[in-house]
């Protein structure tokens, strides 16, 4: 279980202020809000990509560092490098996250399978979310810390994605944890919705 206690954040601006709370295996929690308020912050902050101001952020009890194959973070395709390809990114995350996931089936859930070994400097928005969706599903991991991760699929690859975080949390106890601002648009089991306005975050 991911607690935690009392979490204030603050970049340039105050972004979060004493944020308490447990995020359970086999639950899908959707975070909305506003852009630039800080949603992606709060992911960077759990994986310790930022430093936190107050408080603390523990997995059964320790912290990021001692836990990082239990997370799966990739903000956005701006940390692509565009010489490589869907499958350098998929055989790395396989192996440093010594995942058994089978990435034939993993390239074919999206159809990355499709440009698999072209450059990701000719990739579309599109074709760039379809490849992070893979990886996180090829990494495994219990923790899916998802940014916005719908932007660029068209509705059936939505839905499809969707039915499978579904099968993830239903079946394989996986926690996710994703922001949007889309507040109505997920359609999952064990939904808990989180809106984060004004430095406070809140269930609703």
């Amino acid at each position: 279980m991911l607690t935690i206690n009392n979490l204030s954040i603050k970049t340039r601006q105050p972004i979060l202020h004493d944020f308490t709370y447990q995020f359970k295996p086999g639950q899908f929690y959707q975070i909305a809000a506003e852009n630039g308020s800080g949603k992606t912050s709060f992911l960077r902050a759990i994986t310790n990509l930022i430093p936190i101001s107050a408080g603390t952020i523990l997995l059964d009890g320790e912290p990021y560092a001692k836990k990082k194959q239990n997370f799966f973070f990739f903000e956005s395709n701006d940390w692509f490098n565009d010489n490589l390809n869907s499958l350098d990114y998929l055989n790395f995350v396989k192996k440093l996250w010594h995942s058994n996931a089978d990435l034939d089936r993993e390239m074919a859930f999206l159809g990355v399978n499709e440009f698999a070994k072209v450059p990701i400097k000719k990739y579309s928005l599109g074709m760039k979310q379809k490849l992070i969706v893979a990886m996180y599903f090829t990494s495994d991991a219990d923790y899916y810390l998802m940014d916005e991760i719908t932007n660029g699929l068209d509705e059936e690859s939505r839905n499809k994605l969707y039915q499978r975080l579904n099968d993830e949390i239903t079946n394989r106890n996986k926690c996710i944890i994703l922001t949007s601002h889309y507040s109505s648009e997920v359609k999952v089991n064990n939904l808990h919705r989180l809106v984060l306005e004004k430095q406070m975050m809140h269930e609703v």
